[in-house]
């Protein structure tokens, strides 16, 4: 089967072997998932999922800023992940699980974050992962995504120009992520935009979206 992008057994592989280095991205990811962190308004969650939980620092922040009550999920494909965070958040639930196929009930969750995982996809499969958390979100719950995408101003549009080159040929230089455009899969999924935004640090684009069930 052709795929625009690696594809997941690849992805495993990668960020398994990619470790705790793969927190050397904070330098041009850290607004962003700020932001998002913010847009979710974590401090109000009974039940958040978090959907490609890295090396945990995301998932950390999340635990501290639950309510009282509140319960934080959160699952990766790669196991090396998966037993960083462990060990960065003992408390926090994990598993290994596929985007595609999330592992819980219909209307689980109230807030689901996924932090540049979508641009690792393949667009084939976009549609399918944004129906499964349209499924395990209640309604009204909170959906917030950040993903590479394309560049705004001059400088962040060349470095992504410079970018999509160097993937087309060779992925895993780029970390298999290549620039997105989420707005409009979104809202094909089903879910209503409440706030969009790109955000550039260092010369890196990255979009925002805030949405609801």
């Amino acid at each position: 089967m052709t795929t625009d992008t690696i594809t997941p057994q690849t992805a495993q592989h990668f960020y398994d072997w990619l470790g705790a280095k793969h927190d050397w991205g904070s330098s041009f990811e850290r607004e962003a998932k700020n932001q998002a962190l913010d847009l979710l308004d974590v401090g109000s969650a009974q039940r958040l999922l978090n959907v490609g939980v890295g090396t945990g620092k995301e998932q950390r922040v999340i635990q501290k800023r639950l309510p009282p009550g509140g319960l934080s999920f959160g699952i990766d494909l790669s196991p090396t992940m998966l037993n960083l965070t462990q060990q960065r958040v003992p408390q926090t639930q994990l598993c290994r699980a596929s985007a595609e196929h999330l592992p819980f009930t219909t209307g689980s969750f109230n807030c689901l974050l996924c932090t540049y995982v979508l641009d690792l996809l393949g667009t084939a499969v976009l549609p399918q992962v944004l129906s499964e958390f349209h499924r395990v979100l209640q309604p009204g719950g909170k959906l917030v995504l950040v993903s590479l995408t394309e560049g705004t101003d001059v400088p962040s549009k060349l470095i992504i120009g410079l970018w999509k080159a160097a993937y087309k040929v060779h992925p895993l230089t780029c970390g298999g992520c290549r620039p997105l455009q989420l707005q409009t899969l979104v809202q094909q999924a089903g879910f209503s935009i409440l706030q969009r935004e790109v955000i550039v640090q260092l010369g890196m684009p990255s979009e925002v979206v805030l949405a609801e069930r």
